[in-house]
C-alpha cells in the first residue's frame, strides 16, 4: 500500500470510529439528562472534569511510544522498540498506583461537596471511586493501543473501538431503565473499558510478534529517551487538560452544578466538532516520524499543507453551521428553548476556537512527529494559566460567556503560534501556508454562509434544521468540488491540445 494511501486510510477509518462515537454521545447525552435530571447529569459533568486530571498520569508516555513504535519499526530496531516498550509500561504501572493513592485521598473532600449541591445523599463516592480504579488500570494497558498507533494499524483498532462502543452502549441503556445512579454507570463503563484493552493487547502482540515485554530490558538510556520527549508532550497534556476542563469545574464551583451542565453541554458541542476532525490528524504523528526518520522533509511539508487544507473543507462548514443552526439545534437536541437560552451564547464564542483549533491541530501534529514539542509545551502552559486567571476573573460578572471569553481568547493566539512555529520549524513561508492551505477553503465556505444568511432562523426540528443545512451544503460540495478539479481538468486538456498524454496515462491527484 502507498504512503497516501495508508495515511488516508489510517485517517478515514479513525474518523469513522470516532464519528460513531460523536453520534452516540449526541443521543445520549439528551436521554441522560432526561433519566438522571439536570443536577445528576451535573455532577456527572464536574467528576468527569476532576477525573480528566487524573489522565495527567499519562505523564506523555502514550505520545511518545506513537513516536519511537512508528521510528523503530520503520528503521528495524526491534530491540529498541523492546526496551522501550518496557519502560513505559514500568512506568505506567508506577503512575497508576499514583493514581490510587492521591484519587483515594482526594475524593473524600469532592464527593460531600457535591452531594450538598445535589441536595441528596447519593452515590457520588463509590462512582468516583470506582472510575479512578478503572483510569488507574486502564494506565499501564494504554500501552498497547498505543502500539497500534505507532504502527498506524487504525482500521482493526478502530473496529474494535466500536465494537467495544456498542456494547458499553447496552450496558449504559439498560442500567438506565432498570437502575438509573452513577454507580451502576461506573461499573459499566469498568468492565467495557477492561475488555477493550484486553483486545487491544492481543492485536498488539499478534502484529509485533517479536514483541517481549521484560522489567529486565529497561537501561538507563532508554529511560532517559522516554524522559526527553515525554516530558515536553505531559506538560502539552496538562495545558490542554486546564484550557478544556476548568470552565465545567469553575462553573460548578462559583455557579450551580445546573450551571455547570449548561456549560459543559456548551463546551461539549464545540469539542466533539473539534475532535471529530482531530481523530484524522491525529494519525498523522506516526506518519510524520516515519517520514523523518527516512529524511523525507518534503514529504512532511506536504503533510501539513495538503492536511491542512482538507480538514479546512471539512471544518469551516460546521464551524458556520454552529453559528446558524446552534440554537436551534441545542432546542431540539437538549429539549427545549430554556437550554438554547442558557447554551448557545457560550457555543458561539466558543466556536471561535474551531476553525483555528482544527488547523492548529495538523501543526501540532508535525511538532509530536517530529520530537519538536519544547517551546510548544511552555507556550501551552501560558495559555492554560491565562484561560485559569480569566476564568476566575469573569465569571462572577458575566456567568458562562465570561468563562467561554476566558477559553477562547487565549486559545486563538495559541494557535496562532503553533501554526506558525510548525511553519518556522518546516522553513514554510506563511504566504505560501495561506495560498496553498486556506485560500480555497475559505473561497469555498463563502457559498453556505451566504445561503444560510438567508434561510436562517430555521424551525427548531429535525426536518427543519437538516433542510437548512443542506441548501448551504449542497453548493459548498459542488463549489469545493469544482475548485479542486478545475486545474487538474485544465492539465488535462493542455496535454490533450499539444498531443502529449493519453488520458488513461494521466494521474488525477490533488495538491
Amino acid at each position: 500500500m502507498s504512503a497516501k494511501r495508508s495515511l488516508f486510510l489510517g485517517a478515514a477509518t479513525n474518523w469513522a470510529a470516532f464519528a460513531l462515537a460523536l453520534a452516540v454521545s449526541f443521543f445520549l447525552a439528551p436521554y441522560l439528562i432526561r433519566h438522571l435530571g439536570d443536577g445528576r447529569y451535573g455532577v456527572w459533568c464536574v467528576v468527569e472534569s476532576v477525573l480528566a486530571y487524573f489522565t495527567l498520569f499519562d505523564l506523555g508516555i502514550a505520545a511518545c511510544l506513537v513516536r519511537f513504535v512508528a521510528k523503530f519499526h520503520a528503521t528495524g530496531e526491534r530491540t529498541e522498540l523492546n526496551k522501550l516498550v518496557s519502560a513505559c509500561l514500568v512506568i505506567f504501572s508506577l503512575a497508576a498506583l499514583g493514581v490510587l493513592v492521591i484519587g483515594g485521598a482526594v475524593t473524600p473532600f469532592v464527593a460531600p461537596g457535591l452531594e450538598r449541591k445535589l441536595g441528596e445523599a447519593g452515590d457520588v463516592a463509590p462512582f468516583m471511586l470506582l472510575m479512578l480504579a478503572n483510569l488507574a488500570a486502564t494506565l499501564p494497558l494504554s500501552v498497547f493501543p498505543s502500539i497500534l498507533d505507532g504502527l498506524q494499524r487504525y482500521a482493526v483498532k478502530s473496529a474494535v473501538r466500536l465494537a467495544f462502543l456498542l456494547l458499553r452502549v447496552g450496558g449504559i441503556v439498560y442500567v438506565v431503565e432498570t437502575r438509573p445512579g452513577l454507580w451502576p454507570l461506573a461499573v459499566v463503563f469498568t468492565v467495557t473499558n477492561l475488555l477493550e484493552h484486553a483486545a487491544m493487547a492481543a492485536l498488539a502482540f499478534r502484529f509485533l510478534p517479536g514483541l517481549r515485554l521484560s522489567r529486565r530490558s529497561v537501561d538507563r538510556e532508554t529511560l532517559h529517551r522516554v524522559k526527553g520527549y515525554s516530558v515536553d508532550a505531559f506538560l502539552a497534556m496538562l495545558a490542554g487538560r486546564v484550557t478544556v476542563q476548568t470552565g465545567a469545574i469553575v462553573v460548578g464551583g462559583f455557579l450551580t452544578v445546573a450551571a455547570a451542565a449548561h456549560y459543559a453541554i456548551a463546551a461539549r458541542l464545540v469539542e466533539l466538532a473539534k475532535n471529530l476532525l482531530r481523530s484524522a490528524t491525529t494519525t498523522l504523528t506516526p506518519a510524520i516520524s516515519e517520514r523523518e526518520a527516512k529524511g523525507d522533509l518534503d514529504g512532511v511539508r506536504s503533510v501539513l499543507l495538503n492536511a491542512t487544507k482538507w480538514v479546512l473543507y471539512l471544518v469551516l462548514p460546521i464551524h458556520l453551521g454552529m453559528l446558524f443552526f446552534g440554537r436551534p439545534f441545542l432546542t431540539r437536541w437538549v429539549g427545549g428553548p430554556e437550554y438554547a437560552d442558557y447554551c448557545f451564547p457560550a457555543v458561539a464564542v466558543l466556536s471561535a476556537t474551531l476553525t483555528i483549533g482544527v488547523a492548529q491541530s495538523v501543526a501540532a501534529r508535525i511538532l509530536y512527529g517530529m520530537g519538536k514539542l519544547r517551546l510548544f509545551s511552555r507556550l501551552a502552559l501560558v495559555e492554560a494559566g491565562v484561560n485559569l486567571v480569566l476564568s476566575l476573573l469573569l465569571v462572577g460578572p458575566f456567568g458562562l460567556v465570561g468563562v467561554a471569553v476566558a477559553v477562547a481568547v487565549p486559545n486563538v493566539l495559541f494557535c496562532l503560534f503553533v501554526i506558525g512555529y510548525a511553519c518556522f520549524v518546516l522553513e514554510v513561508r506563511a504566504m505560501r501556508y495561506l495560498l496553498t492551505s486556506w485560500l480555497r477553503p475559505l473561497c469555498a465556505a463563502c457559498v453556505p454562509a451566504c445561503v444560510w444568511w438567508f434561510v436562517t432562523p430555521a424551525d427548531p426540528t429535525w426536518l427543519g434544521i437538516a433542510t437548512g443545512i443542506a441548501t448551504g451544503l449542497v453548493p459548498f460540495a459542488l463549489v469545493a468540488g469544482a475548485v479542486e478539479l478545475a486545474p487538474q481538468v485544465a492539465s488535462v486538456i493542455a496535454a490533450l491540445r499539444v498531443g502529449k498524454p493519453r488520458l488513461d496515462e494521466v494521474n488525477f491527484t490533488t495538491d
